[in-house]
């Protein structure tokens, strides 16, 4: 015989199962229906290694054609994929940075860009933001070959205050350089600067 508190055991322990919502709550047990599970069955280390797998036969594999770069555009792994240049075996650059045209160039360009601004103080950051783009674009233009460009512009309030601009790099002297030009007016300055990088 059963005790009284098996019984009332037996009343409290819970079913877990889906009711369908036009049958009866008494027809719990014959109509109950479990999901599947969408945990992996493999394990989480298998899954790793299979997917260190895959990236490294892509980064070891031959270079991607158009058609693979495409399928592979919104593929999470095609950021990994390096790109692959064929060996020039040429050090030297066939169209070298010529710095004393683009010093010209840059001055040119800030007197024409600014000598009709009116300029506005909650403005300032914009301006120096437009003026670093149109820098860099202009450099770009002249197109010299295997350089990267790097331009920095900064604005400022003329009130009567000292100001000092410095700047350090750690480069080649030979390949690498850099252009700073200055544009003063009676409500502000402009100090403009642009570091051209070889890259091989």
């Amino acid at each position: 015989m059963k005790s009284a508190k098996d019984g009332e055991k037996a009343k409290r322990t819970k079913k877990i199962g889906f009711v369908d919502p036009q049958g009866d709550s008494e027809a719990l047990d014959t109509r109950k229906s479990y999901r599947k599970s969408t945990y992996p069955r493999e394990s989480l280390s298998a899954l790793a290694r299979k997917s260190s797998v895959l990236i490294l036969s892509r980064l070891m594999g031959p270079p991607m054609t158009s058609s693979r770069i495409d399928r592979g555009l919104y593929d999470r792994t095609s950021m990994y994929v390096v790109p692959r240049f064929q060996n020039t075996f040429r050090m030297e650059s066939k169209n070298p940075f010529r710095r004393e045209v683009m010093q010209s160039m840059m001055g040119h360009f800030l007197h024409t860009y600014l000598d009709e601004y009116k300029y506005v103080a909650k403005r300032a950051k914009r301006l120096a933001e437009n003026l670093s783009e149109e820098l860099r674009n202009q450099f770009k233009l002249c197109q010299f070959e295997r350089y990267r460009y790097v331009a920095l512009v900064t604005v400022g309030d003329k009130k009567m205050q000292n100001f000092r601009c410095v700047a350090r790099a750690l480069w080649d002297p030979e390949k690498d350089d850099c252009i700073s030009c200055t544009y003063e007016a009676p409500p502000f300055f402009v100090v403009a600067s642009v570091w051209t990088v070889y890259y091989e």
